[in-house]
């Protein structure tokens, strides 16, 4: 699903509703619009079970390393142990359990997700919005700084900073958020300039409403779908942007990553084939979800769609 795609989920949550009506009735009607995106969404089988997978593993996964206590470093005699009762997932070469190292790893990449999801929404709803709603010399000002880091090749560009400055853990979250939000801000500008000219903001806008309270009562909530349906694509691309850079060996050497634990196991590949396996296999299935829920959410959150029947 690309950019494009996602910019035309238009807002389901739209109506041309007068600054009058009361707040109870719009609760009711975004009730009802929550139902309307739920009985889209729940056609997809696919994002139905990469949604619960995920959530699962974001509670779960923390849990158990807290609870069990899973020490990532811990070394046993057990070295390069096949796949066991004892360690389901075999040792690496340094007999450390792979199991208890890729619960770790999948906490880390789900940290780095989330937090480069949220600062590139962040950083785009701010400019998308004021570069949509005010234009003038803001618009093509933001316009155009989105356009240098979406012609810029993003990872090479982090790769050297990484390199030069350290690949510290939030460093790489900061930098990959700092250099992603274009996306975002390119949909909310277009949201935005189609949003400002609806009838229920002009009505708002007559009755006496301020700028602030148009932006974040009236049109913000209403940009909301197409950018829910692109976070998942990028909390996607960070994590696997930071598997690339740890594998690459630029990455944080202080936390438990699947792509250093990638990188590290690939000389084993042919003698002890889980070591280099099972965390290759963690990142592919967490970009999988990811990915598989970003359609899902892309055309649950499309009204062409919603207009149809289960």
């Amino acid at each position: 699903m690309s950019v494009r795609d996602v910019a035309r989920a238009r807002p389901a949550a739209r109506r041309l509703r007068p600054a009058a009506v009361p707040a109870a009735g719009w609760g009711v009607a975004r009730l009802r619009g929550l139902a309307d995106f739920w009985r889209v969404f729940r056609r997809s089988r696919a994002a139905v079970v990469a949604l619960c997978v995920l959530v699962g593993v974001a509670v779960t996964t923390p849990v158990v390393v807290v609870v069990l206590a899973v020490d990532p470093e811990a070394i046993s005699a057990d070295v390069l142990a096949a796949p066991s009762a004892g360690h389901p997932m075999g040792t690496d070469y340094l007999g450390r359990d792979i199991l208890g190292r890729v619960l770790h790893g999948v906490n880390t990449s789900l940290l780095v997700g989330t937090g480069v999801a949220a600062i590139a929404v962040g950083i785009g709803i701010v400019l998308g919005s004021v570069a949509g709603y005010y234009g003038g010399w803001v618009d093509p000002l933001v316009m155009r700084a989105a356009d240098a880091l979406l012609i810029v090749p993003t990872f090479f560009l982090i790769l050297s900073i990484a390199f030069i400055f350290g690949g510290r853990l939030l460093f790489v979250v900061l930098l990959l958020g700092m250099t992603t939000w274009p996306q975002i801000a390119r949909i909310v500008r277009a949201e935005v300039l189609a949003l400002r000219e609806e009838a229920f903001v002009v009505s708002a806008r007559a009755l006496g409403a301020g700028d602030a309270k148009l932006m974040f009562r009236e049109i913000l909530p209403n940009t909301l779908p197409p950018v829910i349906a692109m976070v998942a694509l990028l909390a996607s691309s960070g994590i696997l942007t930071e598997a690339s850079l740890s594998f690459l060996g630029v990455g944080d050497p202080n936390v438990v990553s699947l792509g250093q634990m990638l990188t590290s196991g690939l000389e084993y590949a042919t003698t002890a084939w889980w070591v280099p396996a099972v965390p290759g296999a963690a990142i592919f299935v967490l970009v999988l979800l990811l990915n598989v829920l970003g359609d899902g959410l892309n055309v649950a959150l499309n009204p062409r769609l919603r207009t149809q029947g289960p």
